[in-house]
C-alpha cells in the first residue's frame, strides 16, 4: 500500500511532479487545466497557512500519441506499487484484483493519521472554478457503514457553507443508508481505494463491502463514524444525511458521473479531520486528459479486459485501451484473430458490453498500447474502407459521451485493423525496424549524430 503523500513524493523524485506556491489568482483549477493540456507533470500548489495543499495529475497523464518516457497510465500504476514503468496490461490487472472477493480477508486496523481540527470545511481551502460560486471536492470517497460492512464508492461535492456539503454518489449506494444516517469522506487516499471505488461503480460491484474485498487486505483502515477508511487519508470528514433527491443535472461532473447515475445529497458536516500539512487531490472538469477521465478509463478498461479473456475459454486479448484523449468515445482491442470472422463477434462483444463508446478499433496482437499514434496508423495499412470499416444502421443507441451533436441515436462503427487471418504469410508485410532496416555502421553514425543534437538514443533504436 502506498499513502497518497508517499506516492506524491515518489513522483517528484522522478521529476514527474511539480511544486509551486498557490497563487491568489488564478485558480488552482486553471493552473491545472493548462499542465494537462500540455502533457505536463503533476502540479502541487503548496499554502503557508492552514488551507489545503493541492495537488492534481497524480492519477492523470499525457495523450499517448507518441513514444514517451511516461504513459496515461504510469502514474496510477506507480501509485498502485506495480513498477517505477508499469506495464499496462499489468496496471489493467491490478486494479481488477483490488475488487475480487476473497473468502478469507485480513482486515488490518491502525492508528488515525489525521486528528481532529477546529477548521470549518469551508476554511480547508478547496479550490473554486473560475467560473464558479463555490469550492469543490473531487476525487474524494464515500465510506458508508453497515452491519453488512463498509462500501467505498466515489463522491464530487459543493462546499455551500461552513457547515454544509451538496454531494453526487452512484445511485447504487443509496441503498445503504437511510435519511439522517452518517457517512464518511475522506479525502488523499491511497490509489488502491480510489481506484477500487472507481472500478465498482462502473461495475456495479456494490454488492459486497469492501472487508470482503481484496482492497480491504491491501489498506489499512480506521472506523469512524460513517464506516471504514484508509489509516493514511489526508482528510477525513464526518457528515450526517440531511436530504437526498434524485440527481441534480449540471454540466460540471465527474466522468463517472457520466457513466453512473448518481443521486445528490445534503450533507451536514459534524466533524473534521485532517492531517499536518494534508494534500489532497483535484481534478477540473471537463479538462482533456484530467484524473477522473483517466481513473474511469482504466476502470472500464479493466472490466472490458477481464470480461472478454474470460468469455472464449482463452485469452484472446492482449490490451484493451479506452484513450482518454478519445473521452471515452473510442475502443481499441489488440486480440490474436482465432478464426475468420472472429472480429466480428469481438466487437459486438464490446458494444453489447457497454454503451459508453460507439467505435471499436480492433489491432493485431503485436501492437502496443505504448504508441497510440501507430494503433491508429495501421487503420491506413490493414483497414480498407470499403470492406473493413462496418457501420452499424443509424438507429443504434448513441454513445453515453458522444462529442458530437446527439438526436437520441446514431451508427457504430468498427473497424478491423489487423492482416487477414486467411492470407498466406507472405502477402503480409513483415515488421521493420530502425535495427532491421539498416546496417550497422550507419545505425551506428545516425546515433552518434543525434547525440550530437542532444538527442537520448538508446542500444534498440532512437
Amino acid at each position: 500500500m502506498t499513502a497518497f503523500r508517499n506516492h506524491i513524493h515518489f513522483l517528484r523524485k522522478t521529476d514527474d511532479c511539480c511544486w509551486l506556491e498557490r497563487p491568489k489568482s488564478p485558480s488552482p483549477q486553471v493552473l491545472a487545466g493548462e499542465a494537462l493540456r500540455a502533457n505536463g507533470p503533476a502540479l502541487r500548489c503548496t499554502t503557508a497557512d492552514s488551507r489545503l495543499d493541492l495537488v492534481s495529475g497524480v492519477y492523470g497523464g499525457v495523450d499517448g500519441l507518441s513514444r514517451r518516457s511516461r504513459y496515461p497510465w504510469s502514474r496510477l500504476g506507480i501509485g498502485l506499487g506495480i513498477d517505477q514503468e508499469p506495464e499496462y496490461v499489468a496496471v489493467l490487472e491490478a486494479v481488477t484484483e483490488l475488487t475480487d472477493r476473497v473468502d478469507e480477508h485480513g482486515i488490518t486496523y491502525v492508528e488515525r493519521a489525521a486528528t481532529a481540527t477546529d477548521l470549518s470545511v469551508r476554511e480547508l481551502g478547496f479550490p473554486t472554478p473560475p467560473d464558479g460560486t463555490w469550492p469543490r471536492l473531487t476525487l474524494g470517497l464515500l465510506s458508508v457503514g453497515t452491519d453488512d460492512g463498509s462500501y467505498w464508492t466515489p463522491i464530487h461535492g459543493t462546499v455551500l457553507d461552513d457547515e454544509t456539503i451538496r454531494a453526487r454518489v452512484p445511485d447504487a449506494i443509496t441503498d445503504r443508508f437511510a435519511r439522517g444516517g452518517i457517512v464518511s469522506v475522506a479525502l488523499g487516499v491511497p490509489a488502491e481505494a480510489l481506484a477500487a471505488a472507481y472500478h465498482l461503480t462502473v461495475t456495479d460491484g456494490l454488492s459486497v463491502p469492501v472487508e470482503d474485498r481484496r482492497v480491504g487486505s491491501t489498506v489499512p483502515v480506521i472506523p469512524t463514524s460513517g464506516g471504514l477508511v484508509p489509516s493514511s487519508s489526508e482528510v477525513v470528514i464526518e457528515a450526517e444525511i440531511a436530504d437526498q433527491q434524485p440527481e441534480t443535472r449540471s454540466e460540471k461532473r465527474e466522468f463517472w458521473e457520466r457513466i453512473a447515475d448518481s443521486t445528490t445529497l445534503t450533507l451536514d458536516v459534524t466533524n473534521v479531520f485532517t492531517r499536518d500539512g494534508a494534500v489532497v487531490p483535484f481534478t477540473p472538469l471537463d479538462v482533456p486528459l484530467s484524473d477522473d477521465l483517466q481513473l474511469v478509463a482504466l476502470a472500464l478498461a479493466a472490466q472490458l479486459y477481464d470480461r472478454v479473456n474470460s468469455y472464449w475459454g482463452v485469452a484472446p486479448v492482449e490490451w484493451l485501451l479506452l484513450p482518454a484523449s478519445g473521452r471515452l468515445g473510442i475502443c481499441v482491442v489488440s486480440a490474436k484473430m482465432l478464426y475468420a470472422g472472429f472480429e466480428w463477434q469481438l466487437s459486438n462483444f464490446l458494444f453489447s458490453f457497454s454503451n459508453c463508446y460507439d467505435t471499436v478499433i480492433i489491432v493485431d496482437d503485436e501492437a502496443s498500447p505504448r504508441d497510440l499514434g501507430q494503433v491508429l496508423a495501421d487503420i491506413w495499412v490493414k483497414a480498407h474502407p470499403s470492406r473493413d470499416w462496418l457501420f452499424s444502421e443509424s438507429d443504434a443507441p448513441v454513445a453515453r459521451m458522444p462529442t458530437y451533436s446527439r438526436e437520441g441515436t446514431g451508427a457504430r462503427l468498427y473497424i478491423d485493423a489487423t492482416w487477414d487471418p486467411r492470407w498466406d504469410e507472405e502477402y503480409i508485410a513483415p515488421q521493420v525496424s530502425f535495427t532491421d532496416s539498416y546496417p550497422p555502421n550507419l545505425r551506428a553514425a545516425v546515433r552518434s549524430s543525434w547525440a550530437e543534437f542532444g538527442f537520448n538514443t538508446n542500444p534498440d533504436g532512437l
